[in-house]
């Protein structure tokens, strides 16, 4: 049996105080951030590029904390090394919020004086010494590394993508005036996975042609004809507020936002601290960040119609199973992509995942939502798990008539697989110090029974 003498038990406490000490600060820096980058993204980000945002914010704010504290193993990836040990003594809330506003004023300028009056008035409460001033100038530093890194990853790009519909039976054609969204996201570099095309998926059988002809595109197109039509007589009323309250329109913060926000509520509920807060966000966005790119790397590959089209051509889709309505239309706008798969279920599943892991799935929570982008709460739902909320969230697309089911559970196939990839390769625990003075005590307690053999 291993025992501990007085002098290592002393050295265990004042450890273990200092493990306090140090998660002791004030967790919301990493909300308030979040929120009022969130509130820069409504006008009209879409959600791969919130989810894309929120990555390179939240890791700014996590490498700054991680290379001064060592909780965690700092964020690396590919070209973008590990930051080294920041300055000895440097204040690691300043180095936070400095890179925090490092990045945002890079990303969404046009709101710099939102970030400017947060960064002044969270700055204001540290008092003023050399640590914060080398905090301060160490978070400048990883937030231009990061922001130099991710500068060239597509994402700018992306939504100028020249993108040319197929225009014949199965394949997408645009349901509105709107220009395609972001029709070459799917080329984005990605934050952790080491290749978005090992994530992407394929219709069932292979081909649109195949699909548009099995019993499983009946079944899909039946389903979505019934429940997501405007006017549905069997869409139940709780049903279509579902679809209504994940439906994550223009002027909202998006389905990543809402994921965002169902996270600062649980951490703020769960009491964690700096550290574990900008953790669990990193850690989310980045499998946000993925999931999203590998499923609009799907769609655009795949490019299946949307219900709505599909439905006006039930005549000549090959399949004697599903009948024409020409007068069709689904309860919520259809938005301007290929329908397969379903980046709302994937982000969400790849959301719940994440939290999941973190803080267990049967976590209750409420959440307020923006249906008409006005920034009113115009919905409210409760929660008593995760999975509860991304099978939800999946299943609205159905609901509002503009998803199959088919590309809800294989979107949640993909984000699930990445978000389970980010939580075994990224962020993980640095042994604690206290693990190592155990670790030494018994070294030191062998060594010595060795020497008195």
């Amino acid at each position: 049996m291993l025992r501990l003498f007085p002098p290592f038990s002393r050295l265990l406490a004042a450890v273990a105080l200092l493990l306090c000490a140090a998660t002791a600060a004030r967790a919301d820096i990493v909300s308030d951030w979040n929120a009022v980058a969130l509130s820069a993204m409504t006008s009209s980000t879409e959600d791969p590029q919130v989810a894309h945002d929120l990555a390179i914010l939240d890791l700014s704010m996590y490498n700054a904390v991680e290379s001064l504290s060592n909780t965690y193993t700092p964020y690396s990836y590919s070209a973008y090394p590990a930051p080294g040990a920041g300055p000895s003594g440097a204040d690691y809330q300043a180095a936070m919020i400095s890179a925090a506003n490092t990045v945002m004023q890079n990303l969404y300028g046009g709101s710099s004086s939102s970030f400017t009056s947060l960064y002044n008035s969270e700055l204001s409460a540290i008092p003023d010494s050399q640590a914060k001033t080398d905090g301060i100038g160490w978070g400048v530093t990883i937030g231009n590394n990061l922001l130099s890194w991710r500068s060239g990853d597509g994402s700018s790009s992306a939504a100028s993508t020249p993108y040319s519909p197929v225009g014949t039976i199965g394949y997408w054609q645009p349901t509105s005036a709107a220009n395609a969204i972001l029709p070459g996201w799917g080329s984005v570099g990605a934050f952790a996975i080491p290749s978005t095309s090992s994530y992407m998926t394929t219709l069932p059988s292979g081909s649109v042609t195949t699909y548009l002809q099995s019993s499983q595109y009946a079944t899909d197109y039946n389903q979505v004809k019934s429940l997501g039509a405007a006017f549905s007589p069997t869409r139940t009323s709780d049903q279509t507020n579902q679809a209504y309250f994940w439906s994550a329109g223009e002027g909202t913060v998006k389905m990543t936002g809402m994921w965002n926000q169902i996270a600062q509520t649980v951490a703020t509920n769960a009491g964690l601290s700096t550290e574990a807060t900008v953790h669990l966000m990193a850690t989310l966005n980045v499998a946000m960040a993925d999931a999203s790119t590998a499923a609009m790397a799907t769609s655009y590959d795949q490019q299946f119609w949307r219900p709505e089209t599909a439905i006006a051509n039930g005549d000549i889709d090959g399949n004697s199973s599903t009948t024409v309505d020409t007068s069709w239309t689904p309860l919520i706008k259809s938005p301007a992509l290929p329908e397969y798969v379903s980046l709302g279920a994937t982000i969400s599943e790849a959301a719940a995942t994440v939290l999941a892991a973190s803080l267990g799935n049967n976590v209750s929570f409420s959440l307020g939502s923006d249906i008409n982008g006005d920034g009113t709460i115009n919905l409210t739902r409760h929660f008593t798990s995760f999975s509860q909320a991304a099978t939800e969230a999946g299943m609205a697309g159905v609901y509002g008539g503009t998803q199959f089911l088919t590309s809800v559970t294989d979107g949640q196939t993909i984000g699930a697989n990445v978000a389970n990839y980010v939580l075994a390769n990224d962020f993980s625990v640095v042994p604690e110090p206290a693990g190592a003075v155990l670790v030494l005590c018994g070294g030191l307690f062998l060594l010595g029974a060795r020497r008195r053999r």
